[in-house]
């Protein structure tokens, strides 16, 4: 199997104690002695709030797609 996959990723500090990061990355899943070419496709949103120096807590909201050229292969999810 041949992968290439690319992500883009943006952070931002609101705040000293509150940051937001957003990612997208795509990709390609090439099945060598195959003709299955899939596609695959991410969105992810992250809020980190810091409550002390050590402590913290973290949301991820996450969703993914798989594009296939063989029926019934394509999938998607959220998480």
């Amino acid at each position: 199997m041949l992968v290439h996959t690319y992500t883009f990723e943006v952070d931002h500090d609101f705040r000293r104690w509150l940051t937001g990061i957003g990612k997208f990355t795509f990709g390609t899943l090439d099945y060598q002695g195959d003709n299955r070419k899939d596609k695959i496709y991410s969105i992810e949103g992250d809020l980190i709030y810091k409550m002390t120096v050590t402590s913290g807590s973290r949301a991820t909201l996450r969703r993914d797609w798989l594009d296939s050229n063989i029926t019934g292969s394509s999938s998607n999810s959220t998480w």
